[in-house]
């Protein structure tokens, strides 16, 4: 992954986890608010009805200005204009707040003027009338001068602010974890990273450390397949013959290993020319012919494309052509021949390769373009390679604005396609 990339990612990762953060903490917020006022709106209502009611029976006037006063979140004051009946009080106080699901136990409280103390009335339960009564039976009064007054506590919404308090303190635990989890993450993705770029610069040095001796083994190669001794004895004149084959084979894979290496580096540019496709076609096909184990292989060429040149890496282009006939001519019979189609397509140079070898199961279609993925064949190894060529094909096809499909079936064959732009004159 490159630098940029990691960038991306703890940018985009950070930001993501603040915003969750943030929406969870508005939300807790907002909500404890919301809740807040709604009881505060809702114990006002009752209070004042619970007032009026009082009122009507002893056929009196509710004092003018503000009648209830909310002293703490839990604990309200209700100013009045005469005696109170801690009984009648505490009949209204039922009648209102047991209609309300709201509500699950109060306290209530009156105003003793002639002692200018607050006199504790009752623990109601809404609930469950015979649980246990837990209070320490204390109301404060209130500290401005009223001659009536009476006042009502919710125990209950301490224990709603602790259960708020709880939920806070767990979403800020979640948040927590989250971001451990994420610094872990990007750790895991930097080891990688590191793990990743020794592994390439260890391929890339082994594989140029491969071309000196095999420069080597092509020259001498080369050599004796023209000494006349040699071309005299079929018996060395194979063992030579086997060992061009061999460096060939061996050539290929460390050359594919090195343009992986090359395309994975963050300097990796390709030259933009102009390939007269057709043209690269017979190259490459004229090349192949002449391989070891490859000669009276039919390739048949059937261009029917009337714009085929294009704009590309001239090198890398014929590196992908060839990593397609070889699989093409790795996974098919010698006496079954490939076809080599061009045509016009959507504005399009569309190639394709087909040959009628064993084909490939649609499970492993999806993934054959994956870094080192290989059909799985079980035990047998017959069909050597590390699962980089098609990797390598897509790549240079999607910087050069095409692609690569694949059409395949067991036992038939399988018929590779990729589009270019087409270089207009």
């Amino acid at each position: 992954m490159r630098n940029t990339n990691i960038r991306w990612v703890i940018l985009l990762g950070a930001i993501s986890i603040l915003s969750i953060i943030a929406m969870q903490s508005y939300w807790l917020v907002q909500r404890q608010t919301h809740e807040s006022q709604s009881f505060h709106q809702t114990t006002t209502i009752a209070l004042l009805k619970v007032a009026e009611k009082m009122a009507v029976l002893k056929k009196i006037t509710l004092p003018s200005g503000e009648i209830i006063k909310r002293i703490t979140p839990n604990y309200y004051i209700v100013n009045y204009n005469n005696e109170i009946d801690p009984n009648v009080l505490e009949h209204y106080l039922l009648e209102e707040f047991g209609s309300n699901a709201n509500y699950t136990d109060f306290e209530y409280g009156i105003y003793n003027c002639t002692t200018n103390t607050m006199v504790y009335g009752n623990h109601c339960n809404l609930i469950d009338p015979e649980k246990p009564i837990n209070s320490q039976g204390n109301l404060p009064k209130y500290n401005e001068t009223l001659p009536y007054y009476f006042g009502v506590k919710f125990p209950s919404r301490d224990e709603n602010v602790t259960t708020s308090s709880s939920l806070t303190l767990t979403m800020g635990m979640i948040a927590v974890i989250t971001l451990a989890f994420f610094a872990y993450a990007i750790l895991v993705i930097l080891n990688q990273r590191r793990y990743s770029e020794m592994q390439r610069d260890f391929i890339n040095n082994m594989t140029h450390e491969f071309k000196t001796p095999l420069t080597s083994i092509q020259l001498s190669s080369d050599y004796l397949s023209k000494q006349p001794a040699i071309q005299h004895d079929d018996r060395l004149n194979r063992y030579t013959e086997l060992i061009r084959t061999q460096y060939q084979r061996l050539n290929s894979q460390v050359e594919k290993l090195l343009n992986i290496a090359r395309l994975e580096s963050s300097e990796f540019k390709l030259k933009a020319e102009s390939i007269d496709m057709h043209q690269l076609l017979d190259e490459v096909l004229d090349s192949k012919a002449a391989e070891a184990g490859i000669e009276g292989r039919v390739f048949n060429r059937k261009y029917n494309a009337t714009q085929y040149h294009i704009t590309g890496d001239r090198s890398h282009m014929s590196n992908v052509i060839n990593n397609l006939i070889d699989n093409a001519v790795k996974y098919s019979p010698a006496d079954k021949p490939i076809d080599i189609q061009t045509m016009d397509e959507n504005g399009m140079l569309k190639v394709s390769i087909l040959d009628r070898g064993i084909g490939i199961a649609p499970v492993h279609q999806k993934h054959l373009f994956k870094k080192f993925y290989r059909v799985p064949s079980g035990n047998v190894h017959d069909i050597k390679g590390f699962g980089l060529g098609l990797h390598y094909v897509r790549k240079i096809l999607r910087m050069l604005g095409g692609d690569i499909e694949v059409k395949s079936t067991l036992g038939e064959g399988s018929c590779f396609s990729f589009h270019l732009p087409i270089q207009y004159e």
